[in-house]
């Protein structure tokens, strides 16, 4: 990793305030001029400097799609911070990052390795590109209900089988803080000549502290994605995009960003991921030491707490569970007879706590830079006062035994059509019970574990039917179909065996 005295600077804010400083009359967009004659509400809440910031690509500003400035100096310090060839700022989300990788790998109908617990933006380059997706089972810990990484036996398999794929798309490390054995994968990979590229939305922080999980440009991955509003001090939807080595074809890659980027490109994200790729150059192993320091004492004093847990690294080297984030608590609360979701919910009206999400049997809490030791306390507090009211609670042990054999590894069903086929066939709805034997138009995820259990273009089995009638009895959050209620599903018309 690159680092040198010019990481102290950041030369988009530099920019911004010299623009302020030199007070233009603004006769460009956006049209409330620096702020002026806001909502009185919007002033209240969000604050004039915002609008004062919110400026477009003008004169020494640079453009984002062609940056010859001080983007372009910008985007060259983060290349050097991260350890990367290229890397590109995304006012996106990761989402675009990871569309941008798949269009730069595939034609249509080309072949990608994915894993079959894929995010929402993966289906999303599938459908954009074309792509055919080769879909690989994750490890599952049922008891947890949570998918984990890709194997690299399960990857050398698949390679085997689909020499001709053009890449390998994983998740790394998942929402829940695990992470694959990259560097067993990136070995499975070299006989085949295939290059990895990562989702590393929640993995920027790994790159500036030596007792994270090993990152992945460091394992050997040639690109990866990450979301630095995540757990870093970017704004929310602000991500980079980072390409190391010769994998990949950079002059598609940018061609592929410029498709899939605004733009009206915010210069407040952009400021932010200037300002935090600075802090964590500068600051970022003193602030990660002080942020892991607190994760690790909130898991400690949680699994003293009678009938929560919160697993650790110290589970970490089985299939699927290389290592572990430890700023990632995944508290398991079904002891208590509870849901996840109904966790969420107590503490979000009765404790004044938010979670980052919950699932049938799980809440997800989320220890970054920003958290402080009183927020740790209140934490510790509520959840001991939690468990001390419902210790005896019952009301949901029926839905979570129900549920339970439900926590496999989902079947992967036939691909009658490829996603951006199915994407645009002319669909109609029908009740669950009478789409056997047709073809789903639409993706349908339970949590958990969250694995698609079926995707656009494949079949819909009597098996899968009765699978989804009964996550629908078992109460499991659905995401992705129309009908979040699966009394129906859309499937692609004439599609009947």
């Amino acid at each position: 990793m690159v680092r040198d005295d010019r990481q102290s600077r950041a030369p988009l804010l530099e920019a911004l305030a010299k623009y302020l400083e030199d007070g233009v009359v603004r006769f460009h967009m956006p049209g409330h001029k620096g702020g002026r004659r806001l909502d009185p509400m919007v002033s209240r809440l969000v604050g004039e400097q915002a609008f004062t910031l919110d400026i477009t690509g003008v004169e020494g500003m640079d453009d984002l799609h062609q940056p010859q400035g001080v983007l372009a100096q910008a985007q060259a310090l983060l290349a050097g911070a991260f350890g990367a060839d290229y890397s590109y700022f995304l006012i996106n989300g990761t989402s675009s990052g990871v569309q941008a990788l798949l269009l730069t790998l595939c034609n249509p109908g080309d072949k990608i390795i994915v894993p079959r617990n894929m995010h929402k933006s993966m289906i999303a380059g599938v459908i954009f590109s074309g792509a055919q997706p080769i879909f690989v089972a994750p490890e599952v810990d049922a008891g947890r209900g949570i998918a984990l990484g890709v194997t690299p036996e399960r990857v050398r398999e698949t390679l085997a089988r689909h020499p001709d794929a053009k890449g390998v798309l994983f998740i790394n490390p998942t929402y829940y803080g695990t992470t694959s054995d990259l560097a067993g994968i990136v070995a499975a990979l070299a006989p085949f000549g295939v290059p990895l590229v990562l989702d590393e939305a929640h993995g920027p922080h790994f790159y500036f502290h030596p007792e994270f999980p090993t990152p992945g440009l460091v394992a050997g991955a040639a690109a990866v994605a990450q979301g630095m509003h995540k757990l870093l001090g970017g704004l929310t939807q602000s991500s980079v995009l980072h390409l190391k080595g010769e994998s990949l074809e950079r002059e598609r890659l940018e061609a592929s960003l410029r498709l899939l980027q605004s733009t009206s490109a915010s210069y407040l994200l952009l400021a932010s991921l200037d300002g935090a790729r600075r802090q964590m150059v500068l600051h970022g192993r003193r602030l990660l030491a002080e942020t892991l320091a607190r994760a690790r004492r909130a898991r400690e004093e949680i699994n003293k707490i009678p009938g929560l847990s919160c697993f650790g690294r110290e589970e970490a080297g089985r299939p699927g569970f290389a290592d572990l984030d430890e700023t990632k608590l995944t508290v398991t609360v079904k002891e208590l007879g509870l849901t996840g979701q109904q966790v969420e919910l107590i503490l979000r009206y009765q404790y004044n706590l938010q979670v980052e999400l919950s699932d049938l049997y799980n809440i997800l809490l989320m220890v970054t830079i920003g958290t402080t030791d009183s927020d740790i306390e209140k934490l510790l507090f509520a959840l001991r006062d939690l468990a001390a009211r419902h210790r005896e609670f019952a009301e949901s042990r029926e839905l979570l035994e129900r549920a339970a054999g439900l926590l496999r590894e989902p079947m992967i069903p036939e691909m009658v059509l490829l996603p951006r086929e199915a994407f645009f066939h002319p669909s109609r709805v029908v009740d669950l019970q009478a789409a056997v034997g047709q073809v789903s138009a639409e993706v349908v995820t339970a949590y958990p574990p969250g694995i698609p259990i079926v995707c656009p273009g494949e079949r819909l089995t009597p098996e899968i039917i009765d699978y989804l009638t009964l996550i629908r009895e078992a109460g499991l959050r659905i995401s992705g179909p129309r009908d979040a209620t699966l009394e129906t599903i859309r499937v692609l018309q004439g599609s009947r065996v």
